[in-house]
């Protein structure tokens, strides 16, 4: 089953002999046949013909609505209630401790996995060894965590290492002395917590159109409004999808100090810059790169998706276990 994404602003979905169109000014930009579509995502203002949703409506195919940096905000469909078993499947494992367990080391070796191969391919600051064999030594034990309270604790102390080594790595006026996230209060965490705010939004609107809860994870605990599932979910992408954003725009200086203010205790980008980091981020994620994973996809928007469908195969008990993704 596939998805049609339609992100061209003004753009109109018809239909043609068994066959979705999106045109633009007349012209057709995109084309698919329907055998096999199970949603359209609209990411962008676009018009979709009254036969075109009643066709849609007619072979169980969802309409889902997406901002264009992948936040959800609902889905039109003939309910039919087909996500019923994935979520059913989703609140039984929930109440396994082994497998949430396992489930959860899976999402954290992920993460260290990818902050080791961020820092192997970047230039390292001297004294880089230190951190790095830190690192090393915490995906190790963290094999044998006895329980979700002490993977905290390894996932904790590697962020730590991982921190300490970009605040090594950054020139001194950048100022990163630690990871703060809220208030963010320097360019560098203000730059990183919008970074994974906006990859957060992008897995929250994913996890929604598969039909999975949001707010049910497995490694972060439920909190009211928190979508524990996605934060779960983004472990493994942020190191390379915000972190390599973050280092790439300050080492090519296409982002300064003086493009950040305070305001009210917090550090916030001038707009100019803001948006300059939002297209740098959505580059990223359509930037075709070679993942070790289990689907096959090109760049990490399909990625992403890929790992959400993943996620659902092995709690439907039709993939033994989850694998996290290689940068």
């Amino acid at each position: 089953m596939s998805s049609l994404y339609i992100n061209e602003y003004g753009a109109t979905l018809g239909v043609v002999s068994e066959r979705l169109q999106v045109r633009r000014n007349g012209k057709v930009v995109q084309e698919m046949p329907a055998l096999h579509l199970e949603r359209v995502v609209l990411m962008t203002p676009a018009n979709i013909t009254l036969p075109s949703v009643r066709f849609l409506m007619e072979r169980g195919i969802d309409i889902v609505y997406l901002s264009p940096n992948g936040t959800y905000y609902g889905r039109f469909s003939r309910g039919e209630g087909k996500s019923v078993e994935q979520r059913l499947a989703q609140f039984q494992k929930f109440f396994d401790p082994a497998f949430r367990l396992a489930l959860a080391k899976t999402f954290i070796q992920g993460k260290l996995q990818n902050m080791i191969a961020l820092w192997r391919s970047s230039r390292r600051p001297a004294g880089a060894e230190a951190e790095l064999n830190t690192l090393r030594k915490i995906l190790k034990n963290m094999e044998n965590a006895p329980s979700l309270e002490s993977l905290l604790g390894f996932e904790g102390a590697a962020s730590a290492a991982h921190f300490q080594l970009l605040r090594k790595i950054l020139p001194r006026h950048w100022h990163f002395p630690s990871r703060q996230p809220h208030p963010p209060p320097d360019p560098v965490n203000a730059m990183l917590s919008l970074g994974y705010t906006l990859l957060y939004s992008r897995m929250s609107g994913l996890l929604h159109m598969h039909g999975l809860d949001p707010y049910l994870g497995f490694f972060h605990e439920r909190k009211h409004g928190h979508a524990a599932l996605a934060s779960d979910m983004i472990e493994e992408w942020r190191a390379p999808l915000v972190d390599t954003v973050v280092l790439n725009m300050i080492n090519l200086q296409q982002i300064t100090v003086d493009n950040f203010h305070k305001h009210g205790g917090a550090c916030r980008m001038a707009r100019p810059a803001l948006q300059k980091f939002i297209k740098a981020f959505e580059q990223r994620l359509q930037q075709s790169q070679t993942w070790f994973a289990v689907h096959d996809s090109g760049d990490p928007v399909g990625g992403l998706e890929g790992q959400v469908r993943q996620l659902i195969g092995v709690l439907l008990g039709k993939q033994k276990e989850y694998v996290a993704v290689k940068a």
